[in-house]
């Protein structure tokens, strides 16, 4: 049995699992540090939640199948936006947004959830188009990616919304799709913006004049990122020492364990940790893309695609957030952020990319290196 679970361990990719675990274990020191004195029992909570992930990561990469979600997927599309729907009717408010689906032992955002579905989704409606994707496919996939995104803006949550489309519009470039019409359809939205600009709420508005101008409103909307820099500066090169973070402890820092955990990280960690968390995202991005440029099976190319386009989106969206170089828009960084839906959905995809590798290193014919310049 010891060596049946040993060989099943060889065959998985090493550098996604174990920059993954790495993490998942260095998430909970970080909640505590955020946390320990304002919410007593936080830390516990995710440390919970880290154990469940690790274990849904486990037995998705080896006790799971990933073509069968192919059969599925329009069925878990339409699972995802009942969802949505549902939180319009019995969502949870918090902070003024209707996200979440209260379930009295936990506290689901169907927004999290469908993102992974439209990722599913997306992989399977690409492998099953004829390649390179044509522009009515590409227009059938944004109207796909449209009906969500609009019930999650709605919510509101223009931030989640954004990040359930950009991997969508990466999968479509990879699959041959022409980057002029990409182009195209950018400066059409563009174009679009100060329509796009009067539908937004006022907070959304403040939020992004309060990058342009943060002294304007220090101490309203521009108040979190002003404070993030704070501490992300007052860390320097080596950071001020475990718990030792005085923008966190002295409550200057809002959403230290949510939104703005990079800035307790960069704070009490320093430049080096900090630097030493992108390089990690970017390594385990680039390796989670480089399984699928070398697979054969196209349902799999795809989803590997969206898992590290979605990644790399949102941890660069959140660590920007928190250095005030771009709006904050309320996306966890993952993996990092305290939260159970997204970490628990990651942890779903990594476990899926993990078994797609597992999968097919079992087949001689489906990973080869020569394929690598296949799309």
């Amino acid at each position: 049995m010891k060596n049946v679970a040993l060989e099943k361990l060889k065959n998985i990719d090493i550098l996604v699992f174990g920059i993954t675990l790495f993490l998942l274990i260095f998430s909970v020191f970080n909640i505590y540090s955020a946390s320990y004195h304002e919410f007593s029992n936080l830390y516990i909570k995710q440390i919970v939640f880290v154990v469940f992930s690790f274990f849904v990561i486990l037995t998705t990469t080896f006790l799971f199948d990933y073509r069968w979600l192919s059969s599925v997927s329009f069925y878990l599309y339409g699972l995802g936006i009942v969802l949505l729907i549902l939180v319009k009717f019995i969502g949870s408010t918090v902070l003024g947004a209707k996200r979440w689906i209260n379930l009295g032992f936990f506290q689901l955002q169907p927004s999290e959830v469908m993102k992974s579905i439209m990722i599913i989704f997306s992989a399977n409606y690409i492998s099953s188009s004829k390649l390179p994707i044509s522009f009515k496919d590409f227009l059938k996939l944004m109207l796909f990616s449209a009906i969500p995104f609009i019930l999650i803006y709605t919510q509101p949550d223009l931030g989640s919304g954004i990040m359930l489309v950009l991997p969508v519009l990466v999968m479509v470039f990879l699959a041959g799709f022409k980057l002029r019409y990409i182009i195209s359809f950018m400066l059409v939205f563009i174009l679009l913006s100060p329509i796009v600009w009067n539908h937004l709420k006022d907070y959304q508005k403040n939020r992004i004049l309060a990058i342009l101008n943060p002294e304007a409103d220090p101490k309203g909307t521009a108040y979190h990122i002003i404070q993030s820099k704070i501490a992300i500066g007052s860390g320097m090169l080596t950071g001020k020492g475990y718990l030792q973070g005085s923008q966190s402890k002295y409550y200057f820092l809002p959403e230290q364990h949510t939104d703005f955990i990079f800035a307790t990280i960069g704070e009490e960690w320093g430049f080096v940790v900090s630097f030493l968390l992108l390089s990690l995202y970017l390594i385990l991005s680039l390796r989670i893309f480089l399984i699928g440029k070398t697979l054969k099976d196209m349902f799999g190319k795809f989803i590997c695609y969206g898992v590290a386009s979605l990644i790399v989106f949102q941890s660069f969206v959140n660590i920007a957030m928190n250095l005030a170089i771009a709006p904050v828009v309320g996306v966890p960084l993952p993996f990092l952020s305290y939260g159970g839906t997204a970490l628990i959905m990651f942890s779903f995809l990594i476990g899926l990319v993990l078994n797609i590798s597992y999968i097919n290193s079992k087949q001689s014919f489906q990973l080869y290196p020569e394929n690598i310049g296949d799309y």
